[in-house]
């Protein structure tokens, strides 16, 4: 699991969005370029990647990160160093329009050295919900795509409008996501993954702490009483098994009630962990796995 928690440490830094451990909020660009004759934009992140594409640009970028494998066309652009340290050799060489980083300090750094040699270069930081929101229309603005902005935002929040209706019935259930189990690690309260789950009709099992991903012994598994318990797979391909290690893990909580009521899940960590235009998709995620009766007539 420790290979599995550096990932998804990038990730949350990513979005993204994993990424979510950098406080890089005041370090944020507001400066948006104009977008004049933008042909050829280099993504240094996976959640910009898929944002990229989910606004049509796809044709236009011409270069991205190790880590940017979805959608399946993105893992065959040109790959211009990794999501952590970008190659700034590599992305000159790419000639690029327009370079669209995050905010944390090594691409903030990137993009501060590609500006000073006349690059256009947008900056956005997605650590929370309302962060994607913000960087999708900051994009859509300096790529001439803000209608398309527009739209991807409208029909991402329409259909969170649609699932808070149907999840918000009942009581909320209570979370325990799982980042890691070596040692064991955890989503805290000041998390974008925390607001999925909220979003989702289901309140974290673990109390506020110092640490956004925090680690937790054993005792306070059993004091957060979780009804549910999530993990995060690093791919569809190993679900199947992470579900039977992850039972055979948590057998040893036999008083916590996901474990009595065998409401323990393994999920695709692509998608609850960028956050990006499949953030509906990933909130639905969480939520069928905390009520999945609501969705017996959904595929």
């Amino acid at each position: 699991m420790n290979k599995w928690w550096w990932l998804l440490l990038i990730t949350l830094c990513w979005s993204c969005a994993g990424f979510a451990i950098f406080n890089s909020r005041h370090h944020q660009s507001t400066h948006i370029p104009t977008p004049d004759n933008i042909n050829r934009i280099v993504s240094t992140a996976p959640s910009l990647t898929e944002i990229l594409f989910a606004l049509g640009l796809g044709d236009k970028i011409v270069g991205v990160t190790l880590q940017c494998n979805y959608p399946p066309a993105a893992a065959k652009k040109p790959k211009l160093g990794t999501f952590w340290q970008p190659n700034i050799e590599a992305v000159i060489a790419a000639r690029p329009d327009l370079v669209i980083t995050l905010g944390f300090d090594r691409q903030r750094n990137i993009a501060h050295r590609l500006k000073r040699i006349g690059y256009k270069c947008l900056t956005v930081n997605i650590e929370k919900v309302g962060d994607f929101f913000d960087a999708v229309e900051k994009i859509g603005t300096a790529t001439d795509s803000r209608q398309q902005a527009d739209e991807l935002v409208s029909s991402i929040r329409k259909k969170l409008d649609n699932l808070s209706s149907l999840a918000g019935t009942g009581g909320k259930v209570r979370v325990l996501y799982v980042v890691q189990r070596e040692p064991l690690r955890v989503a805290g309260r000041d998390t974008f993954v925390n607001e999925m789950i909220e979003l989702a009709g289901g309140e974290n099992a673990i109390a506020p702490t110092v640490h956004k991903y925090p680690p937790i012994a054993s005792e306070q598994v059993y004091a957060c009483n979780a009804d549910v318990i999530i993990e995060a797979a690093m791919g569809q391909k190993e679900i199947s098994g992470q579900q039977a290690g992850a039972l055979r893990y948590w057998s040893r909580f036999k008083n916590t009630p996901a474990v009595i009521n065998e409401r323990i899940y393994v999920i695709d960590g692509d998608t609850v962990s960028r956050l990006g235009p499949r953030l509906y998709e990933g909130i639905e995620t969480i939520a069928r796995c905390l009520r999945p009766e609501l969705f017996e007539n959904k595929k």
